[in-house]
């Protein structure tokens, strides 16, 4: 007896020779394959493993910017600028490069240091710091002199807490002779304070004549006594270190004259060899007509900041013999009051002596 076929809706059963063909044309070996070039598998792989500077933490990045000193490397990048711009970090930067500097001369007053030299025919004492990077740091634009005071003491706070500070600037007393300045802390210590120091040190300067630090000898015009740059004040800086131009050249105001005199109180030596020779002349004559003959009042701490033997050294003769026609008009039509009438001739007889003698030690005076 033979079965009788049920036909049961939606049991239809598919043949088996359909879904073969179909198997095969899902498998993934028979999908054709693309053909891509080395270049572009190469591209492929970098992109996806490539590792990025600006991907790393602030913390590692710091690290290799104190390592390096690389200065350019917050440039690189937008985001690497803004991750490098803390102010510890920054702060950080400066000590690492002034620290060979400070950690050797810090406290000792600069007469004492080239006065321990072992032998005297050499210039100056061997000073530890590079000149490069601390000249192209002192450049930036945010290092003003705020900033460097205080990461002067956060240097003292960590590496010299148990050294004392000694100060070295004279001051022109009633009778017009140099004396030792000291300043007494309000503690009755000799610990440093950048700031309180600075600016005990800043408040005498401003009181000096001009040309007080910039003669080496009694002026034979005056009869009083000088002191050069090179037996007053400390060693925070190496002495070939580059001064930026716009304290030089630029007008100053009240905080460039702060930096300007932080450095020359520092050791940055103008007239030493290897110095003066990247300063062109341009910018000496720039200096002497922003300093003095288009000054409407020269200003003395400039004046015995900038103007010394080095600014008169290398002036092409036409230039020097027009500044010396425009000083000498000045004195005479000029309606100066004395005082200012007297650096004129200072700075004109210096240009003179330049301009007729060429070997003569030249100095305003």
């Amino acid at each position: 007896m033979s079965l009788t076929p049920v036909r049961v809706r939606g049991k239809r059963k598919t043949s088996s020779s359909s879904i073969i063909p179909n198997l095969a044309m899902d498998s993934p070996w028979c999908h054709k394959k693309i053909k891509r070039s080395l270049v572009s598998v190469r591209a492929s792989h970098s992109s996806r493993h490539r590792p990025s500077l600006q991907n790393l933490p602030v913390e590692l990045l710091e690290s290799i910017l104190l390592y390096s000193t690389n200065l350019a490397l917050p440039r690189s990048s937008p985001l690497l600028g803004a991750k490098l711009s803390g102010k510890a970090t920054l702060l950080r930067l400066f000590i690492v490069v002034f620290h060979d500097t400070w950690d050797q001369c810090f406290g000792m007053p600069k007469g004492k240091l080239q006065g321990s030299r072992s032998s005297r025919k050499e210039k100056s004492f061997r000073c530890e710091g590079d000149v490069s990077f601390q000249s192209n740091m002192l450049e930036l634009p945010w290092v003003d002199i705020d900033f460097i005071l205080q990461a002067q003491q956060a240097w003292a706070d960590r590496y010299a807490r148990d050294r004392c500070y000694q100060h070295s600037l004279p001051f022109a007393g009633e009778d017009g002779e140099l004396n030792p300045h000291a300043h007494n802390h309000e503690d009755g210590s000799s610990y440093f304070n950048s700031r309180a120091c600075f600016e005990a040190d800043y408040e005498q300067a401003v009181k000096w004549p001009a040309f007080l630090t910039t003669t080496s000898s009694s002026s034979s015009t005056t009869g009083s006594s000088t002191a050069t740059n090179t037996t007053w004040g400390t060693q925070d800086v190496h002495p070939l270190v580059r001064i930026p131009m716009d304290l030089i050249t630029d007008p100053w105001d009240e905080e460039k004259k702060r930096r300007l005199f932080w450095l020359i109180r520092g050791g940055v030596h103008l007239g030493a060899d290897g110095q003066t020779s990247s300063i062109p002349w341009e910018v000496k004559l720039a200096c002497l007509d922003a300093a003095v003959i288009s000054a409407e009042e020269p200003d003395s701490l400039v004046i015995n900041c900038l103007i010394s033997d080095w600014i008169f050294r290398g002036l092409p003769e036409d230039a020097a013999r027009k500044q010396l026609v425009n000083l000498s008009r000045r004195i005479e039509w000029g309606g100066d009051p004395p005082e200012t009438k007297e650096i004129l001739r200072r700075i004109a007889t210096a240009l003179n002596l330049d301009l007729q003698l060429p070997e003569y030690y030249r100095l305003p005076g």
